[in-house]
C-alpha cells in the first residue's frame, strides 16, 4: 500500500496544452422539468495547465421526448478540473470538476437558465495524446431549481508539448 501511494505521488504531470473531448452520454431530467431523458452528445475544448489544474467550455444537446412532445435541450458551460493523483500502474487519472452555464430548453415551457454543475470522472490514457474519458455531473438549475444528471463518455485528445520528463 505504502508502495502504491508514493507511486501516486510522483506521477507525471498532465500534459500542457489544449484539449478537444467528443462525447456521447445521457441526460436525466428532473421530475419536475417538462423534459424527458435521452441520449446526449457533447464537445468541450479545454485547456490543461502544467499542473494539475484545467479549464474547459463544453457544448451538450440532447433530444428529449415527454408526453409525446420534442424537446430540445442545449447546455453551454464553462468548468474547472483538478486532476488528482494518477494511478501510474493502469494509467487511471481520476479529477473533480465545477462550473457554471446556460441551459436552453426548447419546448412547451421554453426557457433559457443559469446553472451551476458538480461532480468528476476518470481518464484513462491510451497514450500521451488520447485519453477515454468517463463524467457524471449533477447540474443544479438556478431560476427554477431543477436537478439533473448527465453521464458521458468520450475521447479526449490533448495536442501541445510533451509532458516534462524528470530523471534522477
Amino acid at each position: 500500500m505504502a508502495s502504491t501511494l508514493t507511486t501516486m505521488a510522483y506521477a507525471e504531470p498532465s500534459k500542457p496544452g489544449f484539449t478537444l473531448t467528443p462525447s456521447l452520454g445521457f441526460y436525466n431530467t428532473d421530475n419536475d422539468r417538462d423534459a424527458g431523458n435521452d441520449h446526449s452528445y457533447a464537445l468541450g475544448l479545454g485547456y490543461q495547465f502544467n499542473s494539475p489544474l484545467a479549464i474547459e467550455a463544453t457544448y451538450l444537446h440532447s433530444d428529449a421526448r415527454k408526453r409525446g412532445r420534442d424537446h430540445d435541450l442545449d447546455q453551454y458551460r464553462v468548468d474547472g478540473l483538478y486532476s488528482l493523483p494518477k494511478f501510474t500502474q493502469v494509467d487511471l487519472t481520476p479529477y473533480l470538476a465545477a462550473g457554471v452555464g446556460l441551459t436552453d430548453v426548447d419546448g412547451t415551457d421554453s426557457s433559457t437558465n443559469l446553472f451551476i454543475n458538480a461532480g468528476g470522472g476518470v481518464k484513462y490514457a491510451l497514450n500521451q495524446d488520447v485519453s477515454l474519458r468517463a463524467d457524471f455531473r449533477l447540474v443544479k438549475d438556478i431560476e427554477d431549481n431543477y436537478l439533473d444528471n448527465v453521464a458521458s463518455i468520450g475521447v479526449q485528445y490533448a495536442f501541445g508539448e510533451p509532458a516534462l520528463q524528470y530523471s534522477n
